[in-house]
């Protein structure tokens, strides 16, 4: 297990990103913000997990397609140029599945 690092911190770091991903939707869609595309993939897994978080304990499949999800979005944000992005899930992304482990506890 992740040393000085709680699970707790984790699901925050998920509720961080769902933030993020409804405001890029909100300001790529309805402002004209240059926020980049929003994820909606990798904001529904979040809400997916987080919801069933909430109701008890992820199952291990729940907690794959997070991580799968989680993964791609590193892959589409690496493709992202505009680094001056203050939208980017990317570093939050990495700090998740540095400590993913906490994810099946």
């Amino acid at each position: 297990m992740s040393a000085n690092v709680s699970r707790e911190e984790i699901i925050d770091k998920i509720k961080s990103i769902i933030e993020n991903e409804k405001f890029r939707l909100d300001g790529f869609f309805l402002c004209g913000f240059p926020t980049g595309a929003p994820n909606q993939v990798l904001q529904k897994a979040c809400e997916k997990y987080i919801e069933i978080d909430e109701k008890g304990t992820p199952s291990e499949t729940d907690t794959k397609t997070l991580i799968e999800a989680l993964e791609d979005a590193l892959k589409v944000e690496a493709d992202v140029k505009d680094v001056n992005d203050i939208t980017r899930s990317d570093d939050m992304v990495k700090y998740i599945l540095e400590h993913k482990e906490l994810l099946y506890a």
